[in-house]
């Protein structure tokens, strides 16, 4: 095995177990290099900050605070930014920084910075002004669901002063809104013995159906060193990353408030601004707010086991912990979801019971993936289960084939993870609700086919993960027998016929047999995928009462079926496929989507909307699928997956340093260099990642 106590690879230090994740100032501050580095940081309920390295804001999604109005959704753009000017020996430094549309970026901050690092998962810039020298953390409050920014002078000649300037907007964070003409109301505390400073109320507009109201609170503030702004507008902010993906590109804020700090050399401030009332009367301890993330974030590791393993594990360990959220159950409990991805992803079924076992049993954290596959199945509906609840709506859409197999294979691997019969009994009618209405047939053309392999096709519906679409063209149509599904189909069906009759009930008995019949219709059938002239598995499978749907690309969905120890298939057969994926579908650390020269194939995934769609299936290459292929190989050969382990560390070492910054991206160009696309931060690239190497280093839950 990759062996977890490899000093070289690791950064454990003894007083924290936290990575750290370190930038020059030659790629922070530079505004090419800085902004091509993003982070994030999450409440849990939804809200998120993201920003570049270099602060220099090229996304409409990239601010200090993006509120979930009905978490964990419905997000809307509260805090873009907080600028901060410091004022050393009369003179004033600006350490904000923006770029405009003529092309210009004022303030200029970025080339102050003297380097940023994510301390765990903690944003943290440096700056250096002469022979002073300023730290700034940025941490999310999760029971307050506040930003809070602490500035430390590290060290300084004299003292100084630091003025802040808080910025808002109020519209979702997929719209912009460049033309806006509301102003917030800001009313400033004043005799007040907490540290409250003001609220902010940001009213009802045509982005944005409720008002919204901020608390603010900081340290050693009062009415004589805080006052308004005036709430005037900045306009014409210039995303580069909106333009270069073919969207409106132009954004404005509104400056709301100011607040001064006196900063001794050795002291620490901190500004609070969150959703909470409670931040009214709270007590700003920026000392307290620092270790107590730190604490929170060395409990993730040390609950995951890896607290001696290779650091890129332990990055990931707090890189799943973002994508986890709250999200309340049917009956107002409390539940818990899985985001697909930063910054524009919601809660997608598909993505989360892919995810889930590498973010949540690999780390740990047993009781929130009960919750979260109890609360998607409290949406269960015709044996379906949500492939996601979007932003706008919030009511869950039901198309896809896939997500209720995966959630019967999450479930038996979170029971398997607990060993809680209880569990399985009080969820195993809505399990069985789904293999009845796949066996008798449900919405979409989702049923069995005669051979017992699954089916599944609507004309103008994507049902599977390859599910662009533009316009009312599917652009990877694939009506017929995924061969995906029919793999997940049999895994699902033998874990949970294993757990049935390891949980020995009598009224067990008979559904395992149902289940174990089912499995082996099935199983008899899967061979049909082979295709002796390629040596590897058929994409889609014509149905049997229909011509249309057989698919001979050379795909990477076989992976779901080599990653299988349920599915009958001969060594040889195993070894030819995944030899041939590792040939001509792999890169460093993903998988392409076909082969590169053929006629669909498209290298890069780039330019507008329909652009980037088709190349979506087309050639981009899935870091998810990275996972899939390394599982493969240990199922293969043991020696094998040591030595692709032991690549993929290395790959993720740099990957984790750039793009989305402690984190895995969703895409990457199929054509090298392979940069990272899409959102910077993906649950399923990093749970998939995650399950994988936990495997290889025997940690986690599969040890």
């Amino acid at each position: 095995m990759v062996s977890a106590m490899d000093g070289t690879r690791s950064e454990v230090v003894e007083t924290d177990l936290r990575p750290r994740i370190a930038l020059s100032r030659h790629v922070a501050g530079d505004a090419a290099e800085g902004t091509r580095r993003e982070w994030v940081a999450a409440t849990g309920w939804g809200d998120y900050a993201l920003g570049t390295a270099s602060l220099i804001a090229t996304r409409r999604y990239h601010g200090m605070l993006i509120g979930a109005a009905r978490a964990p959704i419905a997000r809307r753009m509260l805090v873009p930014f907080i600028d901060e000017e410091l004022t050393l020996d009369g003179l004033s430094h600006n350490l904000g920084a923006r770029r405009w549309t003529d092309g210009s970026i004022d303030p200029d901050g970025h080339r102050r910075l003297a380097g940023f690092a994510l301390e765990g998962s903690t944003p943290t810039w440096t700056y250096e002004i002469g022979a002073a020298r300023l730290e700034k953390r940025l941490i999310m409050l999760r029971d307050e669901r506040a930003v809070a920014l602490v500035w430390t002078l590290v060290d300084a000649p004299s003292d100084a002063k630091l003025d802040v300037r808080v910025f808002v907007e109020h519209r979702g964070h997929h719209q912009l809104d460049p033309d806006a003409s509301w102003l917030p109301t800001t009313i400033i505390a004043r005799g007040d013995a907490s540290d409250q400073l003001a609220t902010i109320v940001l009213p009802r507009n045509a982005h944005a159906d409720s008002e919204t109201t901020l608390f603010v609170a900081a340290t050693e503030a009062n009415a004589g060193t805080i006052g308004t702004s005036h709430a005037n507008w900045w306009r014409k902010h210039a995303l580069q990353e909106e333009r270069a993906r073919g969207y409106d590109a132009v954004g404005s804020a509104c400056h709301a408030l100011s607040v001064r700090f006196s900063l001794r050399p050795g002291a620490s401030h901190a500004l609070v601004v969150g959703l909470s009332p409670t931040i009214a009367s709270m007590r700003i301890e920026p000392h307290a707010i620092i270790s107590n993330e730190a604490t929170r974030q060395r409990a993730h590791i040390t609950t995951a086991k890896l607290e001696r393993a290779p650091a890129e594990l332990r990055s990931l360990a707090l890189a799943a912990d973002a994508f986890i959220v709250r999200r309340a159950r049917r009956d107002g409990s409390e539940g818990r979801s899985i985001l697909a991805g930063f910054p524009w992803f919601e809660d997608w079924g598909r993505d989360a019971m892919i995810a889930l076992p590498g973010l949540l049993l690999c780390t740990g954290r047993i009781d929130e993936a009960k919750l979260v596959i109890e609360t998607f199945l409290d949406h269960l509906s015709d044996g379906l289960l949500p492939n996601r609840f979007p932003d706008e709506t919030s009511e869950p859409e039901y198309h896809s084939a896939d997500a209720p197999l995966l959630t019967l294979i999450a479930a038996m691997e979170t029971w398997r993870t607990s060993a809680d019969g209880a569990w399985l009994a009080r969820i195993a009618p809505s399990l069985l609700s789904i293999v009845d209405h796949y066996e008798r047939g449900t919405r979409h053309g989702i049923s069995l086919d005669t051979d017992g392999l699954v089916r599944a096709g609507e004309l103008g519906l994507q049902l599977t993960w390859m599910d662009a679409k533009v316009q009312e063209t599917v652009v990877t149509p694939r009506a017929g027998k995924p061969i995906e599904l029919s793999a997940l189909w049999i895994e699902a069906l033998r874990s949970f016929e294993s757990a049935l009759r390891t949980e020995s009930r009598a009224r067990n008995l008979g559904a395992a047999e149902r289940l174990a019949a089912l499995a082996a219709r099935a199983e008899s059938s899967f061979s049909k995928f082979w295709r002796e002239e390629t040596r590897a598995f058929c994409d889609v499978l014509a149905c049997t009462d229909t011509a249309a749907g057989a698919g001979d690309l050379f795909r990477p969905n076989q992976l779901f079926a080599l990653v299988s120890r349920c599915i009958p298939m001969d060594t040889a057969r195993r070894r030819d496929a995944l030899s041939k994926i590792s040939a001509v579908l792999a890169t460093p650390l993903a998988v392409r989507t076909l082969p590169a020269g053929i006629g669909q194939y498209r290298g890069r995934y780039e330019g507008d909307q329909r652009s980037r769609d088709f190349a979506y299936h087309n050639g981009t290459a899935w870091p998810f699928l990275a996972g899939l292929r390394l599982r493969a190989e240990f199922v293969l050969d043991e020696v094998r997956g040591e030595k692709l382990a032991r690549l993929v560390l290395e790959d993720l070492a740099g990957q984790l340093r750039d793009g989305g910054l402690g984190s895995i991206a969703e895409i990457c160009d199929g054509d090298a260099p392979h940069e990272s696309r899409g959102c910077p931060m993906q649950a399923w690239s990093v749970g998939c990642i995650m399950e994988a190497l936990c495997l290889a280093c025997n940690e986690g839950y599969r040890a």
